[in-house]
């Protein structure tokens, strides 16, 4: 890709694990949209930055075995993941293929459907991902974004430690040209794409003490520290403390967490 930043939650085994999670957190609304899209039987589907898995089960589930299923990605070590994810759960119609989100070399107008989730939040230059995206699927294709929009991440009862580290964690993100805010542009990217009958839909859970991403943050802003220490914005030490101070904090029974708000943004490609 051409945009100034690198992947920059890293590649450990650890991180897959959490992008499973987290493609499970949202596998509900992943069914909700392909239902409303009606995803269709021999239909070939792409899935960008497909990671280490996406929603590649979903779609060789729903195109079946007249249809098929092609996963991109320009990270070998996501790749890697992902041949593994699709030979545990034996999808044979999947094909998983390097490439970048914005330019994936891929034939022009050769898909019936294109899906990409939590990829925008990671790059730098979504408009030519929504642009490269349209320019794939047949006339008549659908284009599909899920990504998420920090507006609904907060604690309640609110606490400073919460938003120092919501705050250095963005800037960091901001500072490599990525945008904590992309849920919400997504239909705007999609007009600007020249896809029509663009839709828009947005789902937030809410989590307690004891659930997974109840303590999102302070892993999240861990796999930011070496950047956030590096810029200047917190001290080794610093970032430490807050982490301790948060996790009291959420640990506390009357403590909830409002998740990143999950939009979902899908449009048509006209005929000529």
């Amino acid at each position: 890709m051409n945009e100034p930043s690198e992947y920059l939650l890293g590649n450990s085994l650890g991180e897959r694990e959490r992008l499973l999670r987290q493609g499970e957190l949202f596998n509900a609304q992943a069914r909700q949209l392909l239902d409303r899209i009606a995803v269709q039987p021999g239909w070939r589907a792409l899935e960008v930055g497909c990671g280490p898995l996406g929603i590649l089960d979903q779609l060789a589930e729903r195109v079946g075995p007249s249809g098929s299923v092609v996963g991109l990605d320009n990270d070998p070590q996501m790749r890697d993941w992902a041949r593994l994810s699709i030979s545990e759960r034996e999808l044979r119609n999947v094909e998983i293929v390097p490439g970048d989100a914005d330019g994936t070399g891929l034939p022009r107008d050769s898909f019936d459907f294109a899906h990409a989730r939590l990829v925008l939040l990671n790059v730098a230059n979504c408009g030519d991902v929504a642009d490269e995206m349209a320019a794939l699927v047949r006339p008549g294709g659908i284009v599909a974004l899920q990504d998420l929009d920090w507006v609904s991440w907060i604690c309640e009862p609110a606490h400073p430690a919460w938003d120092r580290l919501v705050s250095v964690t963005a800037q960091v993100r901001e500072a490599h040209g990525l945008d904590v805010y992309i849920g919400r542009r997504m239909p705007a990217l999609l007009r600007s794409a020249g896809l029509t009958n663009v839709g828009v839909q947005a789902f937030s859970p809410v989590w307690q003490p004891g659930d997974l991403f109840q303590y999102l943050l302070i892993n999240f802003a861990e796999l930011h520290r070496e950047k956030i220490v590096a810029a200047g914005l917190l001290s080794d030490q610093e970032m430490t403390d807050l982490g301790e101070s948060l996790r009291t904090h959420l640990d506390h029974p009357e403590t909830i967490v409002v998740h990143p708000l999950l939009f979902q943004a899908w449009g048509q490609k006209p005929d000529p």
